[in-house]
Protein backbone atom coordinates (compact mmCIF):
# COMPACT_ATOMS: atom_id res chain seq x y z
CA UNK A 1 0.00 0.00 0.00
CA UNK A 2 1.49 3.38 -0.97
CA UNK A 3 1.79 6.59 0.94
CA UNK A 4 1.71 9.00 -1.54
CA UNK A 5 0.53 9.23 -4.97
CA UNK A 6 1.77 12.42 -7.32
CA UNK A 7 -0.59 13.63 -9.41
CA UNK A 8 -0.66 16.59 -12.37
CA UNK A 9 -3.90 17.59 -13.18
CA UNK A 10 -4.81 19.51 -16.43
CA UNK A 11 -6.54 22.62 -17.17
CA UNK A 12 -6.68 22.17 -21.00
CA UNK A 13 -7.33 24.94 -23.88
CA UNK A 14 -9.30 23.50 -27.01
CA UNK A 15 -6.91 23.87 -29.63
CA UNK A 16 -8.02 23.23 -33.29
CA UNK A 17 -6.20 20.36 -34.61
CA UNK A 18 -4.93 19.64 -38.34
CA UNK A 19 -4.73 15.86 -37.80
CA UNK A 20 -4.39 13.04 -34.69
CA UNK A 21 -0.37 13.33 -35.29
CA UNK A 22 -1.15 17.20 -34.84
CA UNK A 23 -3.34 16.70 -31.42
CA UNK A 24 -0.84 14.26 -30.31
CA UNK A 25 1.82 15.88 -30.06
CA UNK A 26 0.59 18.75 -28.49
CA UNK A 27 -0.61 16.68 -25.69
CA UNK A 28 3.18 14.90 -25.36
CA UNK A 29 4.48 18.04 -23.82
CA UNK A 30 1.96 17.66 -21.02
CA UNK A 31 2.83 13.80 -20.46
CA UNK A 32 6.64 15.06 -20.52
CA UNK A 33 6.02 17.82 -17.93
CA UNK A 34 4.53 15.79 -15.81
CA UNK A 35 6.68 13.28 -16.28
CA UNK A 36 9.39 16.03 -15.84
CA UNK A 37 7.77 16.65 -12.81
CA UNK A 38 7.82 13.15 -11.24
CA UNK A 39 4.08 12.86 -11.53
CA UNK A 40 2.87 9.21 -11.62
CA UNK A 41 -0.54 10.07 -13.03
CA UNK A 42 -1.60 12.58 -15.67
CA UNK A 43 -5.46 13.91 -15.63
CA UNK A 44 -6.76 15.44 -19.10
CA UNK A 45 -10.08 17.15 -19.29
CA UNK A 46 -13.33 15.51 -21.17
CA UNK A 47 -13.54 16.05 -24.76
CA UNK A 48 -9.76 16.97 -24.73
CA UNK A 49 -9.81 15.92 -28.24
CA UNK A 50 -12.19 18.61 -29.04
CA UNK A 51 -10.21 20.07 -31.23
CA UNK A 52 -10.24 17.29 -33.75
CA UNK A 53 -13.26 18.86 -35.50
CA UNK A 54 -11.44 21.10 -37.06
CA UNK A 55 -9.45 18.31 -39.22
CA UNK A 56 -12.19 18.07 -41.33
CA UNK A 57 -12.60 21.32 -44.41
CA UNK A 58 -16.16 21.58 -43.50
CA UNK A 59 -15.82 22.52 -39.70
CA UNK A 60 -16.57 26.24 -39.81
CA UNK A 61 -20.00 25.10 -41.43
CA UNK A 62 -21.42 22.72 -39.01
CA UNK A 63 -24.62 24.04 -37.06
CA UNK A 64 -26.94 22.30 -34.53
CA UNK A 65 -29.03 20.12 -37.06
CA UNK A 66 -25.79 18.69 -38.40
CA UNK A 67 -23.94 18.58 -35.43
CA UNK A 68 -24.85 15.09 -34.10
CA UNK A 69 -23.67 13.54 -37.91
CA UNK A 70 -20.57 15.42 -37.88
CA UNK A 71 -19.45 14.04 -34.94
CA UNK A 72 -19.98 10.38 -36.16
CA UNK A 73 -17.95 11.57 -39.80
CA UNK A 74 -14.92 13.08 -37.59
CA UNK A 75 -14.33 11.13 -34.01
CA UNK A 76 -16.09 7.43 -35.15
CA UNK A 77 -12.94 6.68 -37.92
CA UNK A 78 -10.12 8.19 -35.17
CA UNK A 79 -11.50 6.40 -32.38
CA UNK A 80 -9.03 3.40 -32.63
CA UNK A 81 -6.15 5.50 -33.86
CA UNK A 82 -6.51 7.66 -30.74
CA UNK A 83 -6.37 5.30 -28.03
CA UNK A 84 -3.28 3.67 -29.78
CA UNK A 85 -1.33 7.14 -30.05
CA UNK A 86 -2.75 8.38 -26.39
CA UNK A 87 -1.55 4.40 -25.53
CA UNK A 88 2.01 4.97 -26.83
CA UNK A 89 2.24 8.59 -25.06
CA UNK A 90 1.53 6.66 -21.67
CA UNK A 91 4.28 3.75 -22.09
CA UNK A 92 6.57 6.15 -23.68
CA UNK A 93 7.20 8.46 -20.87
CA UNK A 94 6.00 6.12 -18.01
CA UNK A 95 3.00 8.12 -16.95
CA UNK A 96 -0.63 6.39 -16.47
CA UNK A 97 -2.76 8.96 -18.67
CA UNK A 98 -6.15 9.45 -16.86
CA UNK A 99 -9.76 11.13 -18.42
CA UNK A 100 -9.11 12.10 -22.05
CA UNK A 101 -12.92 11.33 -22.53
CA UNK A 102 -13.41 10.42 -26.61
CA UNK A 103 -16.89 10.67 -28.17
CA UNK A 104 -17.55 7.65 -30.34
CA UNK A 105 -20.17 4.92 -31.22
CA UNK A 106 -19.98 1.07 -30.66
CA UNK A 107 -22.94 -1.00 -32.42
CA UNK A 108 -24.64 2.12 -33.83
CA UNK A 109 -24.86 3.32 -29.90
CA UNK A 110 -22.91 6.69 -28.74
CA UNK A 111 -21.02 6.77 -25.83
CA UNK A 112 -18.32 9.73 -24.14
CA UNK A 113 -15.87 7.39 -22.50
CA UNK A 114 -13.22 8.57 -20.45
CA UNK A 115 -9.82 6.07 -20.13
CA UNK A 116 -7.04 4.92 -18.05
CA UNK A 117 -3.59 4.36 -20.49
CA UNK A 118 -1.43 2.55 -18.37
CA UNK A 119 2.61 2.33 -19.14
CA UNK A 120 2.26 -1.34 -19.70
CA UNK A 121 0.12 -0.78 -22.30
CA UNK A 122 -3.00 -1.80 -20.93
CA UNK A 123 -6.19 0.20 -21.13
CA UNK A 124 -9.53 0.83 -19.22
CA UNK A 125 -12.19 1.83 -20.19
CA UNK A 126 -14.97 4.11 -18.21
CA UNK A 127 -18.09 5.34 -20.13
CA UNK A 128 -20.06 8.47 -18.77
CA UNK A 129 -22.88 7.73 -16.36
CA UNK A 130 -25.17 10.90 -16.22
CA UNK A 131 -25.31 12.53 -19.45
CA UNK A 132 -26.51 16.21 -20.11
CA UNK A 133 -29.10 17.46 -22.03
CA UNK A 134 -26.72 18.40 -25.06
CA UNK A 135 -25.53 14.73 -24.98
CA UNK A 136 -28.78 13.27 -24.69
CA UNK A 137 -29.57 15.47 -28.08
CA UNK A 138 -27.23 13.69 -29.83
CA UNK A 139 -28.22 10.37 -28.98
CA UNK A 140 -25.13 9.40 -26.12
CA UNK A 141 -25.62 6.65 -24.38
CA UNK A 142 -25.17 6.68 -20.33
CA UNK A 143 -22.83 3.62 -18.91
CA UNK A 144 -23.97 1.59 -16.35
CA UNK A 145 -21.00 0.29 -14.85
CA UNK A 146 -18.36 1.96 -12.54
CA UNK A 147 -14.50 0.45 -12.18
CA UNK A 148 -12.35 0.30 -9.49
CA UNK A 149 -8.24 0.51 -10.30
CA UNK A 150 -4.65 0.93 -8.73
CA UNK A 151 -1.84 2.91 -9.93
CA UNK A 152 0.49 1.97 -7.82
CA UNK A 153 -1.27 0.53 -5.17
CA UNK A 154 -3.44 3.29 -4.91
CA UNK A 155 -7.29 2.08 -5.26
CA UNK A 156 -8.79 5.16 -7.77
CA UNK A 157 -11.89 5.70 -9.49
CA UNK A 158 -13.31 7.83 -12.22
CA UNK A 159 -16.23 9.76 -13.32
CA UNK A 160 -17.11 12.34 -16.18
CA UNK A 161 -18.13 15.92 -15.47
CA UNK A 162 -21.79 15.93 -14.52
CA UNK A 163 -21.19 12.71 -12.99
CA UNK A 164 -19.59 14.31 -9.68
CA UNK A 165 -22.98 15.78 -9.03
CA UNK A 166 -24.47 12.49 -7.97
CA UNK A 167 -22.95 11.30 -4.71
CA UNK A 168 -24.12 7.77 -4.88
CA UNK A 169 -21.46 7.05 -7.21
CA UNK A 170 -18.77 8.09 -4.68
CA UNK A 171 -19.84 6.34 -2.02
CA UNK A 172 -19.81 3.30 -3.93
CA UNK A 173 -16.24 3.79 -4.75
CA UNK A 174 -15.70 5.00 -1.25
CA UNK A 175 -17.50 1.08 -0.17
CA UNK A 176 -15.18 -0.35 -2.46
CA UNK A 177 -11.93 0.88 -0.25
CA UNK A 178 -11.28 3.94 -3.05
CA UNK A 179 -8.90 6.72 -2.12
CA UNK A 180 -8.75 9.28 -4.70
CA UNK A 181 -10.83 10.08 -7.43
CA UNK A 182 -10.49 11.38 -11.07
CA UNK A 183 -12.91 13.75 -12.64
CA UNK A 184 -12.58 15.10 -16.36
CA UNK A 185 -14.48 17.78 -17.22
CA UNK A 186 -16.27 20.35 -19.35
CA UNK A 187 -18.35 22.79 -19.29
CA UNK A 188 -19.44 26.71 -18.71
CA UNK A 189 -19.05 29.21 -15.75
CA UNK A 190 -22.43 28.37 -13.51
CA UNK A 191 -21.15 24.39 -14.51
CA UNK A 192 -17.72 25.23 -13.46
CA UNK A 193 -18.92 25.92 -10.10
CA UNK A 194 -21.04 23.36 -9.45
CA UNK A 195 -18.41 20.77 -10.29
CA UNK A 196 -16.42 22.92 -7.52
CA UNK A 197 -18.97 22.52 -5.35
CA UNK A 198 -20.06 18.86 -5.82
CA UNK A 199 -15.98 17.87 -5.92
CA UNK A 200 -15.81 19.31 -2.39
CA UNK A 201 -19.11 17.51 -1.15
CA UNK A 202 -17.80 14.55 -2.50
CA UNK A 203 -14.34 14.61 -0.86
CA UNK A 204 -15.87 15.85 2.24
CA UNK A 205 -18.73 12.99 2.74
CA UNK A 206 -16.27 10.08 1.79
CA UNK A 207 -13.10 11.83 3.22
CA UNK A 208 -11.08 11.22 -0.10
CA UNK A 209 -8.94 13.21 -2.93
CA UNK A 210 -11.19 14.32 -5.68
CA UNK A 211 -9.02 15.92 -8.90
CA UNK A 212 -10.78 17.64 -11.10
CA UNK A 213 -9.48 18.66 -14.78
CA UNK A 214 -11.55 20.78 -17.17
CA UNK A 215 -11.52 21.91 -21.07
CA UNK A 216 -11.22 25.42 -21.47
CA UNK A 217 -12.03 27.91 -24.08
CA UNK A 218 -14.56 27.95 -26.88
CA UNK A 219 -15.65 25.09 -29.05
CA UNK A 220 -16.88 26.85 -31.88
CA UNK A 221 -18.78 24.44 -33.35
CA UNK A 222 -21.60 24.48 -33.68
CA UNK A 223 -21.53 27.89 -35.18
CA UNK A 224 -25.07 28.73 -33.93
CA UNK A 225 -25.03 28.16 -30.45
CA UNK A 226 -20.68 28.84 -29.26
CA UNK A 227 -19.97 27.51 -25.50
CA UNK A 228 -16.74 28.35 -23.67
CA UNK A 229 -15.40 26.36 -21.41
CA UNK A 230 -14.22 27.34 -18.00
CA UNK A 231 -13.02 25.35 -14.92
CA UNK A 232 -9.77 25.35 -12.95
CA UNK A 233 -7.56 22.26 -12.04
CA UNK A 234 -7.72 21.14 -8.74
CA UNK A 235 -7.88 18.70 -5.92
CA UNK A 236 -10.24 18.59 -2.79
CA UNK A 237 -9.58 17.15 0.50
CA UNK A 238 -11.42 16.14 3.38
CA UNK A 239 -12.02 19.38 6.21
CA UNK A 240 -10.46 18.27 9.37
CA UNK A 241 -8.08 18.91 12.11
CA UNK A 242 -5.36 16.18 10.77
CA UNK A 243 -5.61 18.34 7.04
CA UNK A 244 -5.61 21.99 8.51
CA UNK A 245 -7.15 23.10 5.18
CA UNK A 246 -10.48 25.24 5.91
CA UNK A 247 -11.77 25.11 2.06
CA UNK A 248 -10.60 21.45 1.63
CA UNK A 249 -9.12 22.85 -1.25
CA UNK A 250 -5.61 20.71 -1.15
CA UNK A 251 -4.15 22.35 -4.47
CA UNK A 252 -5.37 24.09 -7.57
CA UNK A 253 -4.77 26.64 -9.89
CA UNK A 254 -6.18 30.18 -11.10
CA UNK A 255 -9.87 29.72 -12.31
CA UNK A 256 -10.12 30.09 -16.72
CA UNK A 257 -6.19 29.49 -16.99
CA UNK A 258 -4.10 26.84 -19.02
CA UNK A 259 -2.09 24.90 -16.00
CA UNK A 260 -0.63 21.77 -14.89
CA UNK A 261 -1.30 21.32 -10.75
CA UNK A 262 1.89 19.07 -9.51
CA UNK A 263 0.73 17.86 -6.36
CA UNK A 264 1.67 14.84 -3.96
CA UNK A 265 -1.60 13.20 -2.46
CA UNK A 266 -0.62 12.39 1.11
CA UNK A 267 -2.14 9.11 1.91
CA UNK A 268 -1.21 8.63 5.31
CA UNK A 269 -2.23 11.42 5.99
CA UNK A 270 -6.15 10.88 4.24
CA UNK A 271 -5.76 7.35 6.42
CA UNK A 272 -5.30 9.03 9.78
CA UNK A 273 -8.11 11.80 8.67
CA UNK A 274 -10.43 8.84 7.97
CA UNK A 275 -8.94 7.02 11.58
CA UNK A 276 -8.83 9.93 13.93
CA UNK A 277 -10.24 13.29 12.20
CA UNK A 278 -12.26 15.42 14.69
CA UNK A 279 -15.07 14.22 12.42
CA UNK A 280 -15.60 10.76 10.49
CA UNK A 281 -18.00 10.85 7.95
CA UNK A 282 -17.37 7.06 7.04
CA UNK A 283 -17.50 5.32 10.32
CA UNK A 284 -20.21 7.72 11.18
CA UNK A 285 -23.29 6.95 9.05
CA UNK A 286 -26.44 5.72 9.94
CA UNK A 287 -27.07 3.24 7.20
CA UNK A 288 -30.05 1.48 9.59
CA UNK A 289 -31.70 4.48 9.64
CA UNK A 290 -31.33 5.55 5.79
CA UNK A 291 -32.80 2.30 4.99
CA UNK A 292 -35.95 2.66 6.97
CA UNK A 293 -36.44 6.56 5.45
CA UNK A 294 -35.65 4.82 1.82
CA UNK A 295 -38.80 2.08 2.50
Amino acid sequence: MSNSLKVSISAYTIKPARSLDDFLQDIETKVKEAQVAGSAVLVLPEFVGMGLLWSHDQAATVDNTTVAAFYRTVFNPLYDDYKLGMSALAQRHNVTIVGATYWHEVDDKAFNTSFVFRPDGTVLEQDKIHLTRGEKAINTCGGSALNVFEIEGVKCGMYVCYDVQYPELSRYLADQGVEVIFVPTLTETRGAWREWHSGHARALENQMYVCVSPLLGALDIPNDYRTVCKGQAFVACPIDNRFKIDDGTYASAEMNTEALVHTVLDLDLLRLSRAKGEVKQLTDRRPDVYEKLSR
